[in-house]
């Protein structure tokens, strides 16, 4: 997970997955495609979905699309997910699935960092 971490926000981020792993709030899903790591996530007992990362040169819709196949197996009342925009294959593809926009926000800084096409936060307090 460290090295998806890596490429895609350009730090590692160990401590946060101990936490996401220590407190029992959410289980980790590794994703693999063709015997690579092609992504994780983790899901809440509730159906929330995230954070999920999708490798780079990954096919992201697949990736979101098998988290979101984990998330259902648990059978939860509801399953969301924090899509930022810039994501715009993962968009189209849970909008598809009849996924709709709750809670618009908007992350502002003064220099770019991380690749948001493939990251995608469990909430915008961890950003």
């Amino acid at each position: 997970m460290a090295e998806i971490d890596e490429a895609l926000l350009g730090l590692r981020r160990d401590l946060h997955h101990r936490f996401l792993l220590g407190d029992g709030a959410a289980r980790g899903v590794r994703i693999e495609q063709t015997g690579r790591a092609a992504g994780y996530t983790y899901i809440s007992a509730e159906g929330h979905v995230g954070p999920l990362a999708i490798a780079p040169d990954t096919d992201a819709k697949a990736v979101a699309t098998t988290a979101l196949r984990c998330a259902l197996g648990s059978r939860p009342s509801q399953v969301s997910m924090i899509v930022p925009g810039r994501a715009d294959l993962v968009m189209k593809a849970v909008l598809a699935l009849g996924f709709r926009i709750e809670e618009p926000y908007v992350l502002m800084a003064s220099r770019s960092f991380g690749n948001w096409c493939n990251y995608l936060p469990r909430t915008p307090g961890f950003l």
